[in-house]
């Protein structure tokens, strides 16, 4: 991270960093379009944005301008090996605005404001290998988020977190993250099909787990889902019968921690081919629009200029 980086990024607004961890254990459930949604989205309402990519399959990453590396380039496997300290692994979110030449790669690119991230390097054989990374003793411990995020007190006011589906070490630590020094939550984006139903049961045992463990608990890791964004949701042009039943199951069992529903769109896939994010690729769409709501929902106002 060059010297204007770090002076752009050392201003929180909120007296606390914000840090939100998309998490659930099932596969393809809106995570990294929720997290890059949201993360364009506060940048351009003026909050200091940092997103950090868990996932090996590195699609927060390719979405915000780092599909790929330039020689050299550090990352998150870097930062599990204890090779760089968090904050040395931090780059200027981007996207995608021309063709790509090779001879000047990074001229593609246009700079997302106020965000900031921590991303994967697909290409790393590293990368597939987190979970032994993270259980090897000689490597970075539960707590490398956690005080990675110390170390850089005052600099975001949020902090986005895109977990794997699995409740691997991986996002185990990004759990643990969420200790009394921040305004922290769990959210999962599930989508409206059984699984998803039964997976939040699932992700609240896991949390209440970790808050059990003495050795989380002293030191005031409390892991809590607060707010549940149900993504995909039917709308006219898409849906059956089980989508609609689940929903309303879902609204039943939840209703307290709901955010604003975000429909299904067939423009949220167009986000990895064009490597941008929904506000920013499609700002007038429905997605783009339901995220500007679920933004205002957790606390986000648009401050003044």
């Amino acid at each position: 991270m060059t010297t204007t980086i770090a002076h752009e990024a050392r201003v929180r607004v909120l007296d606390k960093t914000r840090v939100l961890v998309f998490a659930l254990k099932a596969g393809g459930t809106a995570k990294t379009s929720s997290c890059t949604s949201l993360a364009a989205i506060l940048g351009a309402r003026g909050y200091k944005v940092l997103v950090i990519d868990l996932d090996p399959q590195c699609n927060s990453s390719q979405v915000l301008g780092y599909g790929k590396f330039r020689p050299g380039q550090k990352g998150i496997t870097d930062v599990m090996k204890e090779d760089v300290e968090l904050q040395d692994a931090v780059f200027p979110a981007r996207y995608l605005v021309d063709d790509i030449d090779p001879d000047d790669p990074d001229a593609a690119y246009e700079l997302i404001e106020n965000v900031f991230i921590v991303p994967g390097n697909v290409d790393d054989p590293d990368i597939d290998e987190t979970e032994r990374l993270l259980n090897d003793p000689k490597y970075a411990d539960s707590y490398w988020i956690r005080d990675g995020l110390a170390d850089m007190d005052g600099q975001w006011d949020a902090v986005l977190i895109d977990c794997p589906a699995t409740y691997g070490r991986a996002t185990v630590t990004a759990f643990v993250a969420l200790d009394k020094n921040v305004d922290g939550e769990v959210i999962p984006p599930i989508l409206c099909t059984f699984k998803e139903g039964g997976a939040l049961v699932r992700l609240e045992k896991k949390l209440q787990e970790i808050r059990d463990l003495r050795k989380y608990a002293v030191k005031g890791i409390q892991p809590r889902m607060k707010n549940i964004l149900v993504c995909c949701a039917p709308n006219s042009q898409f849906g059956m019968a089980e989508h609609r039943r689940t929903l309303a199951e879902i609204q039943e069992e939840y209703s307290d921690q709901l955010l604003p529903l975000v429909h299904w769109s067939g423009e949220v896939p167009k986000i990895y081919r064009d490597e941008c994010p929904v506000p920013i690729l499609v700002p007038n769409s429905m997605p783009a629009q339901e995220y500007n709501k679920v933004a205002t929902a957790l606390g986000f106002p648009r401050r003044a200029a």
